[in-house]
Parts: structure tokens; sequence; C-alpha cells
């Protein structure tokens, strides 16, 4: 007989059920020494060393004790938090982002050059993932092996939080122990997962739909002696990179969670350093100080511009999808806060709305481009006059490419028709089409108008 428990139990039976509604608290969420935000206080905590020496920073500059196993330590080094009590000069933003852009850019590469500050962006993110709802996943796939995949892993393993080393498609409960910890969680051919079996690639799946989103978590039932069970939970939110050959290799659901990045062999022509891990760590250890003291430094700031009306109105403003601005709106806050915004902002943003863009959005915006060229055609006559395949090629040279039935199809749906017209090659079925209706054909496509980003 347990005495303690029988203990708690007849002092419960002793309160009148008002008073075990006074003494109700929140359940605490569950401990994660690496990384945590106290959304109340507004303050970040960081993990520093293990064992009995183990204790977080604080944003507010001050230190607690902790609890941390000894096998492992936190790479946070003490001489980065005695610096940042120490008050020395901040770390400068948009220097900190070209630094983690160089040394991407000098490992990697990527055919569009914007790729390589969506890289460094949402590595800087990985400091401060908590204070966001969500943070989406990198997911990198290639039609061919290599590709450049594994590099780019390689080379976030050493630049993001508390990263991973590459991990070949590892068991979901390895997977789901590294995310409870709040590691970067950095996964590798992932084509293998299906391979095993289709119940390991579900379970995989089944992860990733929670470990986007703040506050996801996965049950397991772990033993609690004696031959009993019970259901545990635990948090999965963490940033995850995730490469495969085949796209196909994730879901729907967890491609739409994802920054989807296409990589392509580079050229022999194109040289890029040759990927040493001792070199790398080394090179990337003062960099990783450097983000861990400005993520401490700006937490709040963050917060402020990531939750702040401004921001919401320049990611509205980009007409992604719903999902898409879940993930997008953490980089643009980080984008905000690092300084030189407009240079910064612009990329990613341009980035963002190819990547992302709502088909709806996409829609409307061919069929103004579509208008705004026909008009042309109705300069100084009010209307423009030809037949189908006349206005595709106008349109192609303008930079529009549409079939001829698709073209006559939005033409109809317009409210325009054919009719008998005489054309110089002689009397033809042709179009009229008024210059003054394509205007309100522009007006009506026209998406919601809001301020400029103040930068």
């Amino acid at each position: 007989m347990n005495r303690g428990n029988d203990k708690s139990a007849q002092s419960r039976r002793q309160l009148s059920a008002a008073q075990r509604l006074a003494a109700m608290k929140p359940l605490a969420p569950k401990y994660r020494f690496l990384i945590s935000w106290d959304a109340p206080r507004k303050l970040l905590r960081f993990g520093c060393g293990y064992g009995q020496n183990a204790l977080t920073i604080c944003s507010n500059r001050k230190l607690e004790d902790a609890i941390w196993a000894e096998d492992s330590a936190a790479k946070l080094s003490p001489g980065c938090v005695q610096r940042f009590r120490a008050n020395s000069p901040k770390i400068e933003g948009a220097s900190l982002l070209a630094r983690c852009q160089a040394f991407l850019h000098s490992y990697v590469h990527m055919r569009d050059e914007r790729l390589y500050r969506l890289l460094a962006a949402w590595s800087i993110g990985t400091y401060v993932y908590p204070l966001f709802s969500h943070y989406g996943y990198l997911f990198l796939h290639s039609k061919f092996p290599r590709s450049g995949k594994t590099r780019v892993e390689e080379a976030l393993s050493h630049l993001c939080f508390e990263a991973t080393v590459p991990l070949n498609a590892p068991t979901v409960a390895t997977i789901r122990e590294t995310a409870a910890e709040g590691h970067t969680v950095i996964l590798d051919t992932l084509e293998r997962w299906r391979g095993k079996s289709p119940e390991a690639h579900s379970a995989a799946m089944e992860l990733l739909d929670a470990g986007f989103r703040n506050g996801g978590t996965v049950a397991k039932m772990v033993s609690v002696g004696d031959g009993k069970w019970k259901k545990e939970n635990f948090p999965v939110y963490a940033p995850y990179v995730l490469a495969a050959i085949d796209k196909g290799s994730l879901t729907d659901t967890a491609l739409d969670r994802c920054f989807v990045i296409e990589m392509h062999r580079k050229s022999i022509s194109i040289k890029k350093q040759k990927y040493n891990f001792d070199r790398c760590e080394q090179e990337c250890g003062g960099l990783r100080d450097d983000l861990y003291r400005w993520a401490l430094e700006n937490a709040a700031s963050l917060v402020a511009a990531y939750e702040g009306a401004e921001l919401e109105a320049a990611v509205d403003a980009l007409e992604l999808n719903d999902r898409a601005a879940d993930i997008w709106k953490p980089l643009l806050a980080v984008a905000r806060v690092l300084g030189n915004a407009e240079a910064v902002w612009q990329p990613l943003t341009s980035l963002a709305v190819k990547m992302s863009r709502d088909p709806e959005a996409a829609e409307r915006e061919r069929t103004i481009a579509i208008a705004r060229s026909l008009r042309k055609l109705a300069n100084g006559t009010g209307a423009a006059v030809g037949i189908t395949s006349e206005f595709v090629s106008h349109l192609l040279a303008d930079g529009l490419e549409i079939p001829e039935r698709d073209l006559h199809d939005m033409l109809t749906q317009w409210g325009f028709s054919q009719g008998s017209v005489r054309l110089e090659q002689g009397p033809r079925r042709a179009w009229e089409i008024q210059g003054a209706k394509l205007a309100e054909i522009e007006a009506e496509n026209s998406g919601p108008q809001y301020p400029p980003f103040e930068t």
C-alpha cells in the first residue's frame, strides 16, 4: 500500500469542490532545457552546460539553475553567456545575416540567389522558433542524386540552433526524442522510410503533421512499473530539415508545411569549399555564439514585430495561401528585426510569392496582366479588333503565354463575343474588345490594398 497516495487522497476528500477549484493551477508545459519561451514574462531561455553545472541564461541576463543529462552538453558556450551578461556591444543584425549567408554560399550551390537569403533567415529563426505559432520545414529534393542536398544539410548542421548531424531516415522514436529536447532535427534520405514499412512512413508523416505547430505533440505509451503503462505526450515542435530524391517521399499535408527547394547538380566550373566537419565547426563556433546573443538581445522586439498589425498586413498583401502565410511570417518577422529591412525583405517576399502564392491570387494577377496587355491594342481607337491568334501573338510578345482555346474562353467569360468584322484580309469573324471594359476587368480583379511595409 502506498501511504503517500492514501494521505493525498484523504486530504483531497477533506476539501470542498470550491476549494479544489480555487487551488487549480495550469499544467506546466513539458520542461525543455535547450530552449524555452516564457510568453507572459517575454523571456527567452537557453540551456548551458550539463550535469551538475547545467544552468539557463534568460534574455533578462539572469542565470537560473537547471537539470540536464551528463551525457550531452548544450552548444552554447560559457564565454558567450559571460559576454551577454557583461553588456558587450550588441550584435548587428544585418551583418549577422550577411555572415550566415556568406558561410552558406561558400559551401552550397543554389541556382536562385534568393535561396541563400531564405536559408540564412531560416537558420537565424531556429534560435527563436518557440516565439512563433508555426515554424515551417526546409525540404530539399532533386530529380537526380548528388545534387547538393546533403551538403546543404551538413552546412546547416553547424549553423542552426543545437542541430543534429544529418540523420539517415531514423526511427520515429529517435526523431521524437530529439525533437522533444528542442534540437534542430536534420533528416536525410527520407525515401528509405517507405522502404522500411508503410507503418514507419505513416508514423513519420503523423509526427511531421504535428511538428511544425507550436504545442504540437505525439503520444507514446511509457512504463510506470509493475507491468503498468500510461500515455505520455511528447512535444515535437522544432525546426526540421528534410531531404529526399523523390518529392513524393512526403505526403501533400507535410509538403504544405515546407519550404520546398529543388536542388540541381552544379557545373564543375562552379567551385565551392570542400566540406570538412572540424573546419566547419570551427568556422561556425563564433557565429553560433553571436546567433545566441542576437536572439537573447532581440526576443522581445521580435515577438512584438511578429504579433504586430503592420507585419500581418504586409503578409496579407503577398496573397499567400493560408499555410504558406503561417510559415513565411516568422521569417519575415526575423527580417524585420535584423535591420536593413528592405534589402532583406524584397528577396524573401518575392521568393514567397514565387513559391507559395495562393492559386486564386495568381490567377487574378494573370487576368490583370492579360487585360492590361490587350488594352495596349485599344489605345487611340477605344477598341481592339482582331482574331484570337493575333491576340495570342501580341500577348506572347508581351511575355504572356496562353493557348488560343484558353484565351477564347477567357474573352467569352468576360462578356465579349465574335462578330463579322471587315479586316485587311477581308470579312472575318473577329473580336471587338473595348478598352473601357478591359479597364473594368483589371479593377475587378485587383486584390485588397494594404499600406506599404515600413522599413
